[in-house]
């Protein structure tokens, strides 16, 4: 099945990117938007059967810079959350209190797991909009440059695009996002 992805092209700090436009509206978890964001290095029109862009223009700098808020918010959240954890294993431990080894390593796994995937999202946005911290979000200017589109094909468990090359963050999305997932199927 072949799917041609709106993307809306943008200019931060005088470098090109773009953003899925459809997807982007789509995914389970908010931390996963941000790699939908890529270099600019794809046919800027529309060929026919492409999907609607959810994510319009005019939305684009008020949708990043939540996308930004949002998700500084939630990677600190998933660290104190997993140090919380952590505490809490070890004064059981200390304690001499059994309460599952197996159990809290996988429970810290999972946390661990929330925690890369928010500062990954993070790192992205801080690179992307060029600041570290919501504070100087202010001065940062996105300016819109129009609609591009990225084709790729379903195959498999795989998604490739139009050189037949394995899209990995595609392909990753389809493997643990259920919104995406949903969003692919006709």
């Amino acid at each position: 099945m072949e799917i041609k992805i709106p993307f809306i092209i943008f200019e931060v700090h005088g470098e090109e990117y773009a953003i899925d436009a459809y997807f982007s509206k789509k995914l389970e978890k908010i931390e996963r938007i941000s790699t939908l964001i890529r270099r600019t290095d794809f046919p800027r029109a529309f060929p026919e059967g492409s999907l609607e862009p959810l994510l319009k223009e005019e939305e684009l700098e008020n949708f990043l810079k939540s996308l930004f808020y949002e998700v500084a918010k939630i990677s600190g959240q998933t660290f104190d959350e997993r140090l919380r954890h952590m505490r809490r294993w070890n004064l059981w431990r200390f304690l001499g209190v059994p309460t599952g080894f197996r159990r809290h390593l996988e429970e810290d796994e999972k946390l661990s797991s929330a925690s890369r995937e928010a500062m990954l999202s993070l790192s992205i946005l801080q690179r992307v909009l060029g600041v570290k911290n919501a504070d100087k979000l202010g001065d940062v200017i996105i300016i819109p440059k129009g609609y591009a589109y990225y084709v790729i094909r379903v195959e498999g468990g795989e998604i490739r695009n139009e050189k037949g090359e394995i899209d990995r963050i595609y392909t990753s999305l389809l493997k643990i996002d259920e919104g995406f997932r949903k969003a692919l199927k006709p």
